[in-house]
């Protein structure tokens, strides 16, 4: 069990993320099972490889970074 200040520590560090989800239904189902068989191939989790393809679309098209400390 979490101690209160772990409990805390981790609500905080939540606090600070930023979550996207992406979710297949039935009629793209095919490119989902794609994705997945490619990230087993390749050892990728779905996180690193979902952050690595948004970071080059972003910069290809010139999108800044913001400077925001968190």
């Amino acid at each position: 069990m979490s101690s209160d200040a772990q409990k805390k520590a981790y609500k905080k560090y939540n606090e600070k993320k930023i979550n996207f989800a992406l979710v297949y239904t039935p009629t793209d189902k095919n490119e989902g099972m794609r994705l997945k068989a490619y990230l087993e191939e390749s050892g990728l989790s779905a996180n690193a490889y979902l952050k690595s393809l948004v970071k080059a679309d972003l910069d290809s098209k010139g999108i800044e970074c913001p400077n925001e400390d968190m």
